[in-house]
């Protein structure tokens, strides 16, 4: 499992830059670049919701991925050591991306 950071602070998964959801899916069917992803787990924290209703915070999580043209997806699976979710200001998940991208 990778090591996940990520900076989308206003995800209601979202604790210290880890992630308390267990797992994310990362899209990007026809990406080519970065920008071209998404964290289709994202869901904003518009009312404050506690966060301690979701899970634990953990380090390392299951990456699901449909960004076929990335180096690290082997069978829609991400298999890279350490992963970068982007966001700071997202309040969508079309806001944020996979920083780790790479094309293959």
């Amino acid at each position: 499992m990778p090591l996940l950071s990520c900076s989308a602070v206003k995800c209601i998964y979202n604790m210290d830059r880890y992630c308390q959801k267990g797992d994310i899916l990362v899209s990007g069917d026809h990406a080519e670049e970065a920008s071209e992803t998404c964290c289709s787990s994202f869901r904003e924290n518009v009312s404050g919701e506690a966060k301690n209703s979701v899970g634990e915070p953990d380090k390392h999580i299951w990456i699901d991925c449909t960004a076929c043209h990335c180096r690290y997806n082997e069978n829609e699976e991400c298999h890279a050591k350490k992963v970068d979710i982007s966001g700071s200001s997202a309040c969508q998940c079309r806001q944020t991306e996979c920083s780790t991208f790479e094309k293959a």
